[in-house]
């Protein structure tokens, strides 16, 4: 099993490598649909989109856990799991969170 360390470092990682490509596609994305430009030059950001790592879009990243690095059952709004929402809720460590258990 993977630590959960190297888990959180490999997703910070893949952000990243998303925040450097994010502008490039924009850019090739908006010259392929620009119809007044030429068409070789639409070929050809075309062509340099479909070279660019497919890792890096925004459609292949998962929500993660801060805190134990699960991929399932992370909301969006705070970014932490159902497991540790739990655990900070029985607490009162969260802010306008209540946990009902039975």
């Amino acid at each position: 099993m993977k630590s959960k360390y190297i888990v959180i470092y490999k997703d910070i990682v893949k952000r990243k490598k998303f925040l450097k490509t994010e502008l490039k596609s924009i850019i090739l994305k908006s010259v392929m649909q620009n119809f007044q430009s030429k068409e070789i030059i639409r070929l050809s950001a075309y062509k340099k989109l479909t070279f660019l790592p497919k890792k890096s879009f925004i459609s292949k990243q998962n929500n993660m856990c801060l805190l134990s690095g699960r991929y399932g059952g992370v909301y969006k709004f705070i970014g932490l799991s159902r497991h540790n929402i739990k655990n900070f809720g029985k607490f009162n460590m969260l802010q306008n969170i209540k946990i009902r258990s039975w």
